[in-house]
């Protein structure tokens, strides 16, 4: 029960942090270049896996076509790129929360063994869940606050508490579930559109928009705010410090888990 708490309170702190050091600009971009190593990193060496090991081809299939499909809409239709990013969104954070109800219930499976082996091997387990927390929270902060606001942001986020509670107290019927085609079909084609968000999000006003209007904007937008190299230097140096630090973390995940 420890163990549930402590991944639903590290939920918080990675918005917290954000909340504390955000106004300054370098803290989006080491959160860009932390996001982006450590979810593309989770999808690339844990969710596909798991699905491929499912409906085998299928799963690369379904994750190509939640990538590139978004992008497709946006160009094919751009009057519905804004709702269409908006829901891409909206899609990958709804996979965080599928996925947080996986945790609750691998944490349960971690909490009853008792011989000294398997307890240490499980110890690590349950300290590369809580930790894996610590990037999905951020990540949705990072994705919802600057386009639905704190408020739902927080309400979000409490569902991905809600999601690891219920996946800790139902983790027996949920482990037939997990398998299923159906699950893995879906999880592969929210990885995807995962994926596209996260590549797709670095706009310092929130949104998500690639149509020819929305580019024009940005150039005029970003000769406005970074009107010498010297700056774009810098951020890239500390998105570059961002991404160290989320290697950092996914090798020590790796190598404990």
């Amino acid at each position: 029960m420890i163990a549930l708490f402590a991944s639903i309170f590290a939920l918080g702190i990675g918005p917290l942090i954000y909340q504390t050091f955000g106004p300054m600009r370098r803290t989006d971009s080491i959160v860009s270049g932390f996001i982006l190593v450590v979810i593309t990193a989770t999808l690339l060496t844990e969710v596909l896996p798991q699905t491929f090991a499912v409906i085998s081809y299928l799963a690369i299939v379904l994750a190509l076509l939640g990538f590139v499909g978004p992008t497709l809409i946006e160009k094919t239709f751009a009057r519905t790129a804004n709702r269409t990013h908006i829901l891409t969104i909206l899609l990958g954070i709804l996979g965080l929360v599928i996925h947080a109800s996986f945790d609750g219930a691998a944490l349960y499976s971690t909490h009853e063994v008792i011989d000294g082996e398997r307890l240490h091997s499980t110890e690590q387990l349950t300290l590369a869940i809580i930790l894996h927390r610590l990037p999905v929270g951020l990540t949705i902060w990072w994705l919802l606050r600057p386009l639905i606001g704190e408020k739902y942001s927080l309400l979000t986020l409490l569902a991905m508490a809600l999601a690891t509670t219920g996946g800790y107290a139902l983790s027996m019927q949920l482990s037939d579930i997990h398998t299923s085609n159906a699950m893995a079909m879906l999880q592969a084609f929210i990885s995807g559109s995962l994926m596209h968000v996260i590549l797709h999000k670095h706009h310092d006003d929130g949104c998500m928009h690639t149509s020819h209007s929305h580019l024009h904007h940005q150039e005029q937008h970003s000769n406005s705010v970074l009107s010498n190299s010297t700056n774009k230097n810098l951020a890239n140096q500390w998105e570059v410090m961002g991404m160290i630090a989320g290697i950092t973390l996914m090798a020590y995940l790796h190598f404990n888990h």
